[in-house]
């Protein structure tokens, strides 16, 4: 049975690696982002199959959607993935880099599960999966936008679980920690258990395709960040500070 999914962000990183690993198993892809340039080459891959749109744009998100459900496209899984990290001085906070950060981060994931969600309805086991991060668990220097934009999705998510169940849309939070993708490239800081993204990928097919709720990688900062937010909050602000100043 030939399997359909649309994957956002879809130019780089996960989302690049996700398209490719999905149409290798045989399913058909929709990959999304906005670089022509570099779906054109992801599309070479059999399989796979280029959308140009700026997620942003609620009403081009509106638009593609509904060319896709006139061209009878019912999709199995819709992956939210597109996303984005920029840095803030607290001194001077840019509040353009808080816009731009949520407008990817959060904005969009709440377009794309309004507009391509039509699309699983048909689906005999439709999936809706969002990418977050773990970032919000505990608070960590300059990532005021970034940290605020995925503890937005992750709770958005969650809270979209609970009102969609009995719909027969099953709802995915996956929640990764540093992943070697451009984005994590451009830090200058130590990343902690830093996973290859070609791990990531698999890491999210196989617990998508094992129904789990929420997928968390990897488990080793996932239990250190969770241990760090369960200490007393004063003590957990002086772990923080000490860790800024490394």
């Amino acid at each position: 049975m030939n399997l359909t999914c649309l994957i956002t962000g879809a130019s780089s990183g996960i989302g690049r690696e996700l398209a490719q690993h999905y149409a290798a198993k045989g399913w058909t892809v929709y990959a999304v982002a906005r670089s022509k340039d570099k779906l054109d080459e992801l599309s070479q891959q059999a399989g796979i199959k280029a959308v140009a749109l700026d997620l942003t744009d609620d009403g081009a998100v509106k638009a593609t959607a509904e060319q896709l459900q006139s061209d009878g496209v019912v999709l199995d899984l819709v992956l939210l993935n597109a996303g984005t990290c920029e840095y803030v001085d607290v001194n001077d906070l840019d509040l353009a880099a808080f816009d731009r950060t949520f407008a990817i981060n959060f904005h969009a994931v709440v377009s794309g599960t309004k507009y391509f969600m039509p699309l699983l309805k048909a689906s005999l086991a439709p999936k809706l999966a969002i990418v977050s991060s773990m970032a919000h668990f505990f608070p960590f220097t300059k990532a005021q936008a970034y940290g605020a934009s995925k503890a937005a999705t992750s709770y958005f998510t969650d809270s979209l679980r609970l009102d969609l169940a009995g719909s027969g849309i099953s709802v995915h939070l996956i929640e990764p920690g540093f992943v070697d993708t451009p984005l994590t490239q451009k830090n200058d800081f130590e990343m902690p258990f830093l996973v290859p993204v070609e791990k990531a990928a698999e890491r999210i097919y196989r617990g998508l395709q094992a129904g789990k709720s929420r997928i968390r990688f990897p488990r080793r900062l996932s239990y250190l960040l969770k241990l760090l937010s369960l200490l007393p909050y004063n003590l957990r602000n002086s772990v923080a500070q000490r860790m800024k100043q490394q």
